[in-house]
């Protein structure tokens, strides 16, 4: 896998700038540059910072398939399941499971 390449295209993708990701990451233009330019490699902490930018975790990013953003309104959900019984998220997985094969 080429990372770098994949950070430009998820930026690419979401029509961002150079100057808009480091916005939203914290880090600087330079950075970028540098990267793309092949004279240095993201650490892992970059990578965080950028994947939290498009609001992805790491293993979303290094996931070969497709990525599923997690936006404020998913992550309230993730972190409200994990407070659930195992009966109480098996009612909502077959509630759940039951409105979208009527939607197919």
């Amino acid at each position: 896998m080429d990372i770098v390449k994949k950070v430009d295209e998820m930026r690419v993708k979401r029509g961002w700038t150079f100057y808009k990701l480091a916005q939203e990451s914290g880090l600087t233009q330079q950075t970028f540059t540098k990267w793309m330019e092949g004279k240095t490699m993201p650490t892992i902490q970059a990578l965080q910072l950028v994947c939290d930018a498009f609001n992805i975790t790491l293993a979303n990013f290094f996931a070969e398939n497709d990525m599923i953003e997690i936006t404020p309104e998913l992550k309230g959900i993730l972190d409200n399941w994990v407070h659930l019984t195992k009966d109480e998220q098996q009612s909502i997985k077959l509630i759940i499971d039951n409105y979208i094969s009527r939607k197919n």
